[in-house]
């Protein structure tokens, strides 16, 4: 489901029963509420707890009962046709059990903690950048031969500019993990290595060029 920034991936075979229901956003527990476009957790009538995505806040919907025990209402906008398709997609699939989709959380958890690790680790580099800069003198060398010494120098401040280099590693990391991770946790372990070994690298290059001032 792409609904305005918010997605979200359901497999259909967590999907223990769809069904029409007829309903009114009573209470938004969290998320957010616009015009024409309700996202959240919500308190619906004779629903209880539901996770929405909605640009309406009564009538039809459709209700999407979940094999954990979660449920979901959604507004298309024709609910009726949209029920059909998407129990005759359902049927092309088993169900889950519960430790299937216990399995299916674990993996999700996995990759958040990767790209957190990811973002620490840039967050350090970046602290250290900041922790150093002040000490510096305005010109350091910042490009170093195949022998290793220094053949340009500069402002100190393109030590920013290396660190918004760096930056884009976690970004590129959080975008791949998110979209490829949960296929197996080997890649998402194999990304996460990666890229904390670049952030490293980084981090190599600002103690070598502090080491030779």
């Amino acid at each position: 489901m792409n609904f305005g920034l918010s997605k979200r991936k359901i497999p259909y075979a967590s999907i223990s029963k769809v069904e029409l229901s007829h309903t009114t956003l009573l209470l938004r527990l969290f998320g957010a509420s616009l015009p024409g476009l309700h996202w959240g957790l919500y308190r619906a009538e004779d629903v209880g707890n539901v996770w929405v995505y909605s640009t309406k806040i009564k009538g039809d919907f459709v209700l999407i009962d979940l094999t954990d025990g979660k449920r979901i209402v959604i507004s298309p906008e024709d609910p009726k046709l949209f029920s059909d398709e998407l129990n005759a997609w359902k049927s092309k699939f088993g169900t889950e059990s519960l430790g299937e989709v216990e399995r299916f959380e674990t993996s999700r958890k996995i990759v958040y903690a990767q790209v957190l690790a990811v973002a620490a680790a840039f967050v350090s580099f970046l602290g250290y950048v900041l922790w150093i800069y002040p000490s510096l003198p305005d010109i350091i060398p910042v490009h170093f031969g195949f022998d290793w010494k220094p053949n340009r120098w500069g402002h100190k401040s393109e030590l920013f500019i290396l660190a918004g280099i760096a930056a884009f590693f976690p970004i590129l990391n959080t975008v791949l993990a998110l979209k490829f991770g949960r296929y197996g946790k080997e890649l998402t372990l194999f990304l996460g290595i990666i890229f904390i070994l670049v952030i490293v690298l980084f981090f190599g290059i600002v103690y070598f060029t502090q080491s030779v001032i």
